[in-house]
């Protein structure tokens, strides 16, 4: 893929329980366990998924007949250091890394430089390191930053730990499910509205002053100045109580690609093909501008010959958990 990402008993036995029933009230929040990431509940509803836009088109009703929880923020570095610190487990290797194209920063990360990246890297703002980890994402860093640099097989084993930790069955959203909960009820461009300067309150992404300068830049100024990704809850909240689904990383879904909805579910449930390498990827990211932090704006990942390691991972590119709550879900919870 071209770089554009569109371009067991024992734990069980440490599990809080789930949070009691007065707790699931929508848009409320709760911890399965102390060191779970935060969710927030989504109610069931309908509406109005994609745009006009090619690859977003046809837009068509989506009815959630079911209740779920997603994260407020994206799964931190503290959040899957923890997964990582119990259970032994082994993540990282090439990682591509996004790197400024401009400032005291620029074309620097931390990382070794993998000894294939002048054949595979496409230009001097991407490195291909050899070693990268949730925890070497190729900037300073700190427990709070999402989680990037693991392959979806990575996520997903972090997922399977909570699952296995609280009982419920932890996921990757479903783009649907992702859309429905990032819209909170709109159904303009953007969560906040039509006005895409507004996106200096939301999303960490490429503002007039960004140091990416591949892509036109937003008209505002953040008050956040990161020079990557922020800490997960530096912007304010979508009206549903979700930190950072757009900007900051992307975020890995549960669905395969497809060039646009024809054909796609409209239940909430993954629309997947058998042996599918490519994935919905949405939120766009801290070097895109305010036009891609719209809601239905469709971003993919996914294995390719034209990186040197079978498992993708990126700098950008992060995730969110998801829980079914309640019943009569696709996945059966």
């Amino acid at each position: 893929m071209k770089f554009v990402l569109a371009y067991g008993a024992a734990l069980a036995a440490l599990a809080i329980g789930p949070a009691s029933a007065q707790d699931m009230t929508p848009h409320s929040s709760f911890k399965d366990c102390e060191h779970c990431p935060e969710m927030v509940v989504i109610p069931p509803g309908e509406f109005m998924m994609g745009s006009d836009n090619d690859l977003e088109a046809p837009r068509h009703k989506v009815t959630i007949g079911y209740s779920f929880a997603i994260g407020a923020f994206e799964v931190t570095i503290g959040e899957y250091a923890r997964f990582v610190e119990e259970t032994g487990f082994q993540s990282g290797g090439v990682c591509v890394i996004r790197t400024p194209d401009k400032g005291k920063l620029k074309f620097k990360y931390t990382g070794t430089l993998h000894p294939d990246n002048a054949k595979y890297s496409q230009g001097p703002n991407l490195a291909y390191i050899a070693d990268g980890v949730f925890n070497q994402p190729g900037y300073e860093h700190t427990d709070r930053h999402p989680a990037t640099c693991l392959s979806r097989d990575e996520a997903k084993a972090y997922l399977d730990w909570l699952s296995e930790r609280t009982g419920k069955r932890y996921r990757l959203p479903t783009e649907a499910e992702w859309e429905y909960a990032t819209r909170a009820g709109s159904e303009t461009q953007f969560f906040w509205g039509k006005n895409p300067n507004e996106a200096c309150k939301y999303a960490n992404h490429a503002d007039k002053a960004s140091v990416y300068q591949a892509w036109v830049a937003s008209g505002c100024s953040e008050k956040v100045k990161p020079v990557w990704a922020a800490p997960a809850g530096s912007y304010e909240a979508n009206p549903w109580g979700l930190f950072d689904t757009i900007g900051n990383v992307q975020e890995m879904l549960e669905d395969c690609w497809h060039k646009n909805y024809n054909g796609a579910p409209a239940d909430g449930s993954p629309w997947m093909d058998e042996g599918c390498t490519l994935f919905i990827a949405r939120g766009g990211d801290y070097e895109l501008p305010a036009v891609v932090m719209r809601s239905a704006e469709r971003l993919f990942y996914g294995i390719s010959e034209d990186i040197p390691d079978p498992h993708v991972r990126y700098n950008l590119l992060g995730f969110r958990a998801a829980v079914s709550l309640g019943g009569g879900a696709w996945d059966g919870k």
